[in-house]
């Protein structure tokens, strides 16, 4: 299934990706201004030990840690809580970051993997290559294109359909949630995914004791900033950064989502105790997770502890689109459609569907999806698969 998908590649406008390094090129150079402005004077925004400089001894911010090179960390957790104090540099300096890397890694190097044979990418996709068992992509990497901004969605719009042809997307909705309502064995979370119920809006009138009815879109998105937050064991330092708000307040919204799941705590203690016992957690199949740092000390061990809860989780999701594709080719020739699997992203997967093949395309795949553990694994709750069909990828989706 990988060698196809890497063999079939994905057709990439290479006009849009000119385009869009052109804006990127037009944006750095407007926040550098900015940037300049405020710091006055011109320094290398890409160099952490001049930026530490600046924050810390010329503007005086508070909070300047050195590490062991007598550099000041400017990592991404300084910078957020900076900005989350009201400083607009760090801010700007963020953005920066984000649209330098998005034009360096994508709208730039892009434009030269495109082989001119077939005017597409054609990416490697290594089974092994992440811990919890999610596939890896190279050369170039495509298993990270940021879509929660506007500027990461538009490089996702130079990925195109042939033409005659459509890219139909089917991705598995809030799978590491559904995942855990069934591993914690979470009654709440199990009978709302089973109800169709907005499960984040489920989870806000519960940490926030406020009817659903009554709830606002503010109060929801604070509760998928926690939902999604604890699977990674997300600290209260991390939550509110994300949510700007204090951490006093960000400790109460994760101390009262234990108290009303507390099935959640349950889960996180004995799959620490597991993994420091046994050197290893399983996925809901039975495959083994490594876990070798888990009994280490200082910084690192507070990673350990968090990829240990999180990886029999994505692990399994993992292992479940795995099921998904391998039942691709069959249901392909058995339907006699031209359709292709041209790339896999975490819980998604894309196809390159001729427009006559797109409806029995959704119905099989769908299916496909929504069964892959059966007949290995009865999970308590339904997957669900939600999909997009558009001429490029940022439509499709």
């Amino acid at each position: 299934v990988l060698a196809e998908m890497e063999m079939n590649g994905i057709l990439i406008d290479a006009n849009i990706l000119a385009h869009l390094s052109n804006q990127f090129s037009k944006k750095l150079s407007l926040l550098e201004e900015k940037i300049y402005t405020i710091s006055k004077e011109k320094f290398n925004i890409g160099s952490p030990k001049q930026l530490g400089l600046i924050f810390f001894e010329k503007l005086g911010f508070k909070g300047g840690k050195k590490g062991k090179t007598g550099t000041y960390s400017t990592d991404v957790d300084v910078l957020e809580t900076l900005a989350s104090e009201g400083h607009n540099l760090p801010e700007f300096v963020l953005e920066w970051r984000q649209i330098s890397k998005l034009r360096s890694t994508y709208t730039e190097s892009l434009q030269n993997h495109i082989k001119s044979k077939t005017g597409r990418v054609h990416s490697g996709f290594l089974s092994s290559g992440a811990t919890t068992g999610r596939l890896s992509s190279s050369n170039p990497n495509l298993q990270n294109i940021p879509i929660r901004t506007d500027d990461g969605r538009k490089i996702r719009s130079a990925f195109i359909s042939g033409k005659g042809k459509k890219l139909v997307s089917f991705d598995y909705s809030q799978i590491e949630l559904r995942i855990l309502a069934h591993i914690a064995n979470i009654n709440n979370l199990k009978n709302a995914f089973k109800d169709g119920q907005d499960i984040h809006s489920q989870t806000a009138s519960e940490v926030f004791q406020v009817p659903l009815e009554n709830l606002n879109s503010e109060l929801r998105r604070q509760a998928k900033a926690i939902n999604f937050g604890v699977i990674y064991g997300i600290s209260a330092f991390g939550l509110a950064n994300n949510l700007r708000i204090s951490r006093e307040k960000a400790k109460k919204f994760i101390d009262t989502y234990f108290e009303r799941y507390p099935e959640i705590k349950n889960y996180m203690e004995n799959t620490i105790k597991d993994a420091k016992e046994e050197g290893f957690v399983k996925t809901l199949f039975g495959r083994k997770i490594h876990t070798p740092n888990i009994n280490s000390k200082g910084p690192s061990a507070g990673f350990a502890k968090r990829s240990a809860i999180n990886a029999p989780i994505q692990g399994t999701a993992a292992d479940i689109i795995k099921l998904a594709m391998i039942k691709i080719p069959e249901l392909l020739i058995n339907n006699n459609l031209k359709a292709k699997l041209v790339l896999q992203v975490h819980d998604e997967l894309l196809f390159e569907v001729p427009n006559s093949e797109v409806e029995i395309l959704k119905n099989k795949v769908t299916r496909e999806m929504e069964n892959a553990c059966d007949p290995f694994l009865s999970l308590d709750v339904p997957l669900k698969v939600e999909f997009g069909i558009g001429e490029n990828w940022n439509s499709a989706h």
